[in-house]
């Protein structure tokens, strides 16, 4: 064990703060504007178009990529390296997955809802995208 408590905790660099500072409020606008949007859906009959109302998380989750793609720019070369090697290897682990489960669908193997797999599409990448990233970087420790 290290004799300081934060020697073994990464340093805040400029890049992740403002991360920290795009993110997190794109995300939490993501999480009101999806209650909201299920709520209308469920239980309004409003007179806008279903399809605008089911499209609008679209909004804060566009600004939360866009938070990530500006902190990719932000880095420096080591960790740009190990962000894009964690989204490389999660969209190819996404895209096998997506495959294998297509097949057993077709084969009458599973039971698949095309519009449950579709929405679990992110929700999926994130969390490999997560796993893939800690990966990487472990390789460059």
């Amino acid at each position: 064990m290290s004799s300081k408590p934060d020697e073994d905790l990464p340093m805040r660099t400029a890049a992740s703060r403002h991360l920290t500072r795009e993110f997190l409020p794109a995300m939490g606008a993501y999480a009101l504007v999806l209650v909201a949007v299920t709520f209308a859906l469920r239980h309004l009959d409003t007179p806008v178009p279903r399809a605008v109302l089911a499209l609008l998380p679209l909004l804060p989750i566009g600004f939360a990529a866009r938070a990530m793609l500006r902190y990719v720019r932000r880095c420096d070369e080591l960790q740009r390296r190990i962000e894009l090697e964690g989204m490389g290897l999660a969209a190819l682990l996404l895209c096998l997955g997506a495959f294998a489960l297509g097949l057993l669908a077709r084969a009458n193997v599973l039971d698949v809802d095309g519009t449950v797999v579709l929405v679990w599409i992110l929700p999926v990448y994130v969390l490999l995208y997560g796993a893939c990233k800690s990966a990487a970087a472990r390789r460059y420790r």
